[in-house]
């Protein structure tokens, strides 16, 4: 939600009072176990530890507390804001460097009576099983 404000400015104010009450309470749920550090989940229910740990519980706190910190971070990058990657169609290969993945071999006759008979194994199972469920 943080990343909407840098693509649509015009959402601070609905994000932002979201993300600051979600950050509050996330940080009051952070206060369990022995350490009086781990992380619940139940940021609306009740004011302390919910009693659940992991690093689920971790990251999603840690996430919604930084996101409080998006004001002073810049937007992402475009080719006019300082982005040095160039668009290439041909994902950096050309005709000198690119490899064939033809092989130039063609299927053997041993390859196509193979294929054959997995295919029909296949198709065996599958009849099979589906006769053996409806019976």
């Amino acid at each position: 939600m943080a990343a909407t404000i840098k693509m649509a400015p015009w959402t601070y104010d609905f994000i932002m009072n979201k993300l600051g009450k979600s950050a509050a309470a996330a940080a009051l749920q952070c206060s369990g176990g022995n350490n009086g550090r781990l992380c619940g989940l139940k940021w609306i229910d009740n004011s302390t530890w919910d009693g659940t740990y992991g690093v689920g519980q971790q990251m999603s706190a840690l996430e919604v507390i930084q996101s409080n910190l998006i004001t002073q971070v810049k937007g992402p990058l475009t080719n006019t804001t300082g982005g040095t990657s160039e668009g290439n169609p041909n994902a950096g290969a050309n005709s000198a460097t690119a490899q064939s993945i033809n092989t130039g071999t063609l299927p053997t006759m041993s390859d196509k009576v193979g294929a054959g008979f997995v295919t029909l194994f296949v198709l065996v199972g599958l009849i099979g099983g589906a006769w053996w469920i409806f019976l």
